[in-house]
């Protein structure tokens, strides 16, 4: 699996909170559960011509990316914005 760019540890722990916002919804949870019973398989790995069960759902564009409130629940709502 490729690997995602991050920010930094600092700025990872100092936005935790608000990530953790989206991250501790049923709406995420849904969502969640939605994208790994209609995509099984690791996206990325298929790409490759390699059948990899999937192990984790990411953001396409982080919703952490936008500082815009309304932005980022849409970002990270969007099933289209999932691999």
């Amino acid at each position: 699996m490729p690997t995602i760019n991050k920010p930094s540890r600092k700025r990872q722990n100092e936005r935790r909170p608000q990530r953790m916002e989206i991250y501790n919804t049923s709406r995420w949870r849904e969502l969640r559960a939605s994208k790994f019973r209609l995509s099984p398989l690791c996206e990325d790995c298929l790409k490759q011509d390699r059948v990899t069960p999937a192990d984790d759902i990411h953001h396409i564009k982080s919703f952490m990316s936008v500082d815009d409130p309304i932005e980022r629940k849409r970002l990270a709502f969007d099933y289209n914005n999932l691999r």
